[in-house]
């Protein structure tokens, strides 16, 4: 898995999951990578599927929505200045406070279910979390990521 230098935010400032969502999606519109729906769908399936999950030593998220909001599948990272709120993915009455965002831009739902799976993989270990959190730039966390796998 790599990630592309230009879809890559570090200290990402933001008072909200909504903002980090719309961040995100706005850096992958802009590329042309998704769709003009594609936040509002994003923002829709996290009220209705949470993303949120209680790593260690912080919570990650990984947003997502469907294929066919997607022009070209790339995933977006994000490791947030200060941690915001998101809710637990399956239990939406736990809060979780997220520092790193992987947003899936991906067109099938097996490519999807195929790139949680390598996600959730990769956060078990609270190290690697912890180093997602403090990365300093895109080649940075390629290396980390490609070390990972």
């Amino acid at each position: 898995m790599k990630l592309e230098k230009d879809l890559v935010v570090i200290d990402l400032k933001a008072g909200s999951k909504e903002e980090v969502l719309e961040a995100m999606g706005k850096l992958l519109i802009g590329k042309g990578i998704v769709k003009e729906g594609f936040i509002e769908s994003i923002l829709q399936r996290e009220k209705d599927f949470p993303t949120g999950l209680p790593t260690e030593p912080f919570g990650v998220a990984i947003p997502h929505t469907d294929g066919e909001m997607v022009n070209d599948s790339k995933i977006a990272f994000a490791s947030l200045k200060t941690p915001v709120k998101f809710l637990a993915m399956g239990r939406n009455d736990e809060r979780i406070d997220v520092k790193v965002v992987f947003m899936l831009a991906l067109k099938t739902p097996e490519d999807q279910l195929e790139m949680l799976q390598k996600l959730v993989g990769l956060f078990q270990d609270p190290q690697t979390v912890m180093e997602m959190a403090e990365i300093k730039d895109a080649e940075q966390l390629n290396e980390l990521l490609r070390n990972k796998e």
